[in-house]
């Protein structure tokens, strides 16, 4: 089974490679990008890039396989300094299951291409069974809150706590 290595994101092209593996799993989760909203991710993943938030790419093995994107948890009290949001969690569809998710999460949350948050909270559709079960793996738990996309969609808060 090949490794995984985990990078951070930084120049022009890994951030095109983080794009590209975004697009390939909303298009196999059925819900393909508009050429709009492919461009409304890069401009987000170059602005987090510049503001030097935490933008992660996985190869497994020589392969582009993972994207994490987080960024400073602001909450009702303002910006945390020890937590994190994760935005962004996306893996090309062919190496689902592989444990690149997890790879990504758990550098995360070691702190071993980031600033060491002891907290991180995520929002994930209540319906995507594979998100959830990542994220209860790597100590997630359900918060309780709970909010309505415009499309209808329940999603679902979870925070994760180091220790």
């Amino acid at each position: 089974m090949p490794r995984t290595l985990i990078s951070l994101i930084g120049d022009e092209e890994s951030q095109r490679l983080a794009v590209e593996l975004w697009r390939a799993a909303r298009t196999a989760t059925d819900r393909p990008p508009t050429a709009e909203r492919v461009q409304r991710v890069a401009s987000k993943v170059a602005d987090r890039v510049g503001a030097g938030h935490v933008a992660l790419l996985a190869h497994y093995g020589e392969r582009p396989a993972g994207m994490l994107v987080a960024e400073p948890y602001a909450g009702d009290d303002g910006p945390d300094g020890a937590g994190g949001h994760l935005s962004m969690v996306f893996v090309d569809p062919a190496l689902w299951g592989c444990g690149v998710a997890g790879a990504l999460v758990r550098s995360l949350q070691r702190g071993d291409q980031g600033p060491g948050w002891t907290r991180l909270s995520v929002w994930t559709r209540e319906a995507n069974r594979r998100a959830l079960r990542l994220y209860r793996a790597r100590g997630f738990l359900a918060t309780g809150e709970t909010t309505t996309l415009h499309e209808g969609d329940v999603i679902v808060r979870l925070e994760w706590r180091a220790g």
